[in-house]
This record gives C-alpha cells, structure tokens and sequence, in this order.
C-alpha cells in the first residue's frame, strides 16, 4: 500500500476540522495532539503532518512525482488552503517516519507583524542554507537561531552534516549559534535571493 494510500484510509476515519490558509492551519493544528492538512489542486498536492502540535513530516506531489521531507517541504508555499484533520497521534507518527522533516526551518514562518519593512514590498520568502563547520569539520548539535532585531524568526539544530536551512524574507539576520559545550556565537548575514548558500566556522569566530 503507499502512503498516500494510507493517509487516505487514515483520514477517512478522523474527524475533519475545517479548511484553512497555511498559517491558521498551523495554529489551529498546534493546539491538537495529532493532526494533518491536505492540499489539492489539479496540478499539485501537499500534505502536511503535524504531531504533538509541531509540523513533523510532509509530502508534495505534481505532475514530476513525489517528494517526500525536507525536500518536499521546500516546495510548499504558505498561500494554499488546507483542509484539516484530527488524527491520533499514534498514526501521524508511524506516517511520518517515511517524510520526517529533519530542519524544521524548512516549514514556512510567519514573520512577526511588529517587524517594520520600510522602503520596500514584502516579498515571498526564499531559503538560507548554513554549514557549521569547525576547522573544516561539520559540527553536530549547534542550535542555530536566526534573529531581527529583537525577535528570534526561527530556530533549529544541525545534524551530524553540521547543516541547517530557513525560510527567510530578504533583509539583515543575526545568526546566534550555541555549540555543544554552550559557547555563543554571533554573524550578521545581509540575506538576499531566493536560495542561498553559507559556510560559518565557528574555529574563526570568538565567543560571547
């Protein structure tokens, strides 16, 4: 059977919630213990799992195939309704364990509204890919934090490839880094494309 074949079964006995846009699925979904919103048009589908209130796997599908975890999150945009499902949590998360998202970044962010964006029109968000290295070797377990002003916009912590990625809106980002043995690290990144790349070695950095 594949997975869409289960979602489907698994969606026929759960309770349905509503439709929603994007973000007030996601709040919506963050007050229930299991969860899944389905989007579907006559080009593309996208499914997205949330467990203990958090987003935690997703599918897209089009008309080149299936993509399943990060890779599938990045091609979700946060401007499709979603219709919403109450699911156990039990089921969420043996589905979830074949499109676990790993860099929870990945998942759209809505920006906080106090954020003044002067000079220019908000533009649709494009992904920060960052490589933690040290001395040349991928650092594992660094929580890495990208903040504006004031205002933390998302979080989330390397894997053993030292590798994190966020959507972003163009602008100026304080990344705060804090490895293993709690040392802090700070690096200011001007942010500016749709898909970008960077490499930050902690060995040339020094500490807060």
């Amino acid at each position: 059977m594949e997975i869409m074949e289960i979602i489907n079964e698994i969606l026929s006995r759960s309770r349905y919630l509503g439709s929603f846009p994007y973000f007030e699925m996601s709040r919506v979904a963050g007050s229930r213990d299991g969860s899944v919103g389905v989007f579907v048009d006559s080009s593309k589908s996208s499914v997205i799992l949330f467990s203990g209130g958090e987003p935690t796997g997703a599918i897209f599908r089009d008309e080149k195939g299936a993509l399943f975890g990060d890779s599938a999150v990045l091609k979700i945009t946060d401007n499709d309704e979603y219709d919403l499902y109450g699911v156990d949590r039990r089921a969420v998360d043996i589905v979830v364990s074949h499109c676990r998202v790993f860099n929870k970044g990945h998942f759209p962010h809505q920006l906080p509204a106090d954020i003044p964006e002067i000079g220019e029109k908000r533009k649709s968000p494009g992904v920060l890919s960052i490589d933690i290295v040290r001395d040349d070797r991928p650092q594992s377990g660094v929580r890495v934090s990208m903040r504006k002003g004031r205002h933390v916009i998302a979080s989330d912590v390397t894997t053993g490839d030292g590798k994190v990625s966020f959507r972003l809106l163009n602008g100026h980002y304080d990344v705060l880094m804090i490895d293993r043995a709690r040392e802090v690290y700070t690096f200011l990144v001007d942010f500016n494309g749709k898909k970008s790349e960077l490499v930050i070695d902690l060995g040339g950095l020094a500490d807060e």
